[in-house]
């Protein structure tokens, strides 16, 4: 970096270190939750995990704020996780998500538009993942369908996107209530005049909030006059800090003290800075706390309070405005909006100005928002659960990039796989050791090799090599005495010499790239002995590891469970691009998938011909590793590589070069592997079979040669 300036170095940290860092954490936070009255701990660990958790539109603020994605504080919920691990099992004994939000309600998709639903019926429904394309209101959603009198599941509404997300297929008994009335539909019926329809707006901003209206015989009061804003803004300063909660709000009421003007006295403290979220409380000398909302909205934006001395700020209610409203015992309970509405009421006389007339009502909420209240017993989840990246096609892999992704194999074969070598520093010496150095995601196979060969061994505990780790190296210290010859021999010729010093192996070490984290470990087979693979780069696992024992695996068919995935799919098309299978027999596979991301069912003739081509694949994935195996125990190798000459069979490989070639002793090639690449490819079961066999009578000569090797030690 240009301009920097060097101030300290200091070590990393150690295994053990960290883990004494995470001990005290764990520490901190037992005693937090030790100190905490037991009527209380609930309650707080509802709060911790509030403060803790990140909230979905406290991100999306952040995102629409910042536009660094690197500066946005997503939060961690450990601490919860630590302190609270009872409270936290202790909602789980019942479902928690009973009562998810549905919307979109007035969308053409909704199968029971303007239906009235009764609060006390149950009706079966269904989670369902939206078909709907690109731009409509549902795209990209879970629905929920509800079962009609004929038996049919038909599309009702969307789940609320931050609402509880119970599985896609989940099937359940639940009742569908209204919550949030924004609205109300009120009828007048006075005597000698046919009833009036109107519409109560904005039922939310007052005294009624969230009342709902069941078709209730009331009386209600109509006027064109004053009503007083809702809003209590706080003043400190001459300036306006923020809005008062709605909760303090009631807190003066009770009081008397919700006045404009009426001083008060607070210590502030900032809670949150996040956009509309940001808010501060206020703590009066007597202990009280009052909330002031929308900090970022007024005149202090972005300033921190934390207060160690009282403020004096003071009360703001805002001024009435003259509106034609409605009111329900003296309190205002909505307004009127629409014009037809305000003239009805006038000839009926029910709207005057400067005072209120009472008249009987029948009222109705309106809702924009249905709870769909789930029966928890009737809960039936899916078999197999659906990701939302399977279900909405979101992370999908078209052709040109899954060609994208072949093609770095060859660089991706470098930065998992860690050849093996061996060392034997100046400390190694001492102790009377040699190093040996693998690709730690073969450590089972390693370590059942060398019991096999009778080599006495300890794995170093990854702690004590961290870089070695970071590269994604396993260390094994062998112990010289109990090395068979043999064995040394054949392994300095596979591995290369043994690194004598610590500048060479320090070399070694660091020209390894570091490892992707994110790489999963390959699958470990069986089959190899101490050699490197030339299975083709057509397998669909990682190839074989540097050093395995030599048990047999029986070669089994490809065994299939009936659900496909997208990822079998596309595993079958890197299979047919390996095997050399033609352009138009790969776009085939491409409309497959691309039917099966719509929803369409795969046909049993495609699933037939998928298994084909895993199996095929495997199967010559099997044929090389045995291969390598003859080689190692009766072939002849120079520069060009190695070569058998058998009863039945000739071989010819070269391992640095990825090249194999099995053919009869007619010339007739039965499989030919360039590069990795199938370029012929003739097998039959039964010539499997005969390298099945092959391989057994390997596995003989190993273990008799073993057991001369001990007898001739003893």
């Amino acid at each position: 970096m240009q301009g920097a300036k060097l101030l300290e170095l200091k070590p990393e940290l150690t295994r053990s270190q960290t883990k004494l860092l995470f001990d005290k954490a764990q520490e901190a936070a037992l005693a937090f939750y030790a100190k905490i009255p037991e009527s209380e701990k609930l309650a707080l660990s509802a709060a911790a995990w509030n403060i803790c958790a990140s909230r979905q539109d406290e991100l999306e603020i952040a995102r629409k704020e910042n536009a660094n994605p690197q500066a946005i504080a997503k939060k961690v919920s450990n601490f919860a996780f630590a302190a609270f691990p009872n409270e936290i099992i202790s909602r789980l004994d019942k479902l928690q998500f009973t009562e998810p939000k549905l919307v979109t309600l007035n969308n053409e998709a909704n199968q029971f538009l303007g239906r009235d639903w009764n609060k006390d019926d149950l009706h079966p429904i269904e989670i369902r993942a939206s078909h709907h394309p690109v731009g409509h209101e549902r795209h990209v959603s879970r629905l929920i369908f509800v079962q009609d009198a004929d038996g049919e599941y038909k599309e009702f509404a969307m789940l609320e996107t931050r609402t509880a997300q119970l599985p896609i297929g989940t099937k359940a008994q639940a009742s569908m209530v209204g919550i949030e009335p924004a609205t109300a539909k009120a009828t007048i019926g006075l005597p000698g005049n046919e009833p009036v329809e109107i519409t109560i707006r904005e039922l939310k901003n007052f005294s009624y909030a969230g009342l709902v209206f069941n078709a209730e015989s009331v009386n209600l009061e109509f006027g064109t006059v004053p009503i007083p804003d809702k809003t209590v803004k706080i003043k400190l300063d001459g300036k306006t800090l923020g809005e008062l909660d709605s909760d303090s709000v009631q807190q003066l009421k009770q009081i008397d003290y919700l006045k404009n003007g009426n001083p008060l006295k607070l210590k502030l403290t900032s809670i949150s800075e996040t956009g509309d979220q940001a808010f501060v409380l206020g703590e009066s000398p007597n202990g009280n706390l009052l909330k002031i909302n929308k900090i970022n909205f007024y005149d202090f934006s972005g300033q921190t309070f934390n207060d160690q001395d009282y403020r004096k700020l003071t009360i703001e209610t805002s001024a009435s405005k003259t509106r034609d409203a409605v009111f329900l015992n003296g309190e205002p309970l909505g307004v009127l909006h629409f014009k037809k509405d305000k003239d009805a009421l006038r000839q009926l006389g029910l709207l005057k100005t400067g005072q209120l007339t009472h008249a009987p009502t029948i009222i109705e909420s309106n809702f924009s928002v249905i709870c769909a209240q789930i029966d928890p017993k009737t809960v039936e989840y899916p078999q197999k659960w659906t990701k939302e990246f399977q279900a909405f096609g979101t992370q999908s892999v078209n052709p040109q990039q899954q060609q994208m992704i072949d093609s770095s194999e060859p660089i991706l074969h470098h930065i998992k796989e860690r050849s093996t070598f061996l060392f034997s520093t100046e400390s190694n010496k001492k102790l009377g050791v040699t190093g040996l150095a693998v690709d730690n995601h073969k450590v089972e196979s390693v370590t059942l090799w060398l019991k096999k060969q009778n080599v006495v061994y300890s794995q170093v505990p990854p702690e004590d090599v961290i870089r070695e780790t970071k590269k994604g190296l396993a260390v094994f210290n062998l112990v010289d005495s109990s090395i068979p010859a043999k064995t040394l021999s054949s392994m300095t010729k596979k591995f290369g010499g043994i690194i004598e010093t610590d500048s060479d192996y320090q070399q070694r070490v660091n020209s390894l790239a570091t490892r992707p984290q994110f790489l999963k470990p390959p699958e470990q087979t069986a089959q190899s002995p101490p050699n490197q693979s030339i299975t083709p780069s057509l397998s669909t696992t990682p190839s074989t590891p540097d050093i395995t024992n030599s048990t047999k695996t029986e070669l089994l068919g490809v065994k299939k469970s009936p659900t496909v995935t997208i990822d079998d799919l596309r595993n079958w098309y890197n299979a047919a691009d390996k095997l050399g299978k033609s352009e138009n027999y790969k776009k085939r596979i491409v409309e497959v998938a691309n039917g099966f991301k719509a929803g369409e069912q795969l046909s049993e003739s495609a699933l037939t011909v998928m298994n084909q081509d895993t199996f095929e694949l495997e199967a010559i994935s099997r044929l090389t590793q045995i291969a390598q195996r003859i080689g190692m125990v009766w072939g002849k190798s120079d520069e060009n590589g190695t070569q058998v000459q058998g009863k039945i069979y000739d071989l010819a490989f070269n391992t640095q070069q990825r090249d194999l070639t099995i053919s009869q002793k007619n010339g007739e090639v039965i499989l030919n592997l360039q590069s990795g690449q199938v370029q012929t490819n003739k097998l039959t079961p039964q010539i499997l079979q005969t390298f099945e066999d092959v391989n057994t009578q390997i596995d003989k000569v190993l273990a008799k040669s073993q057991a001369q090797q001990i007898d001739l030690q003893r």
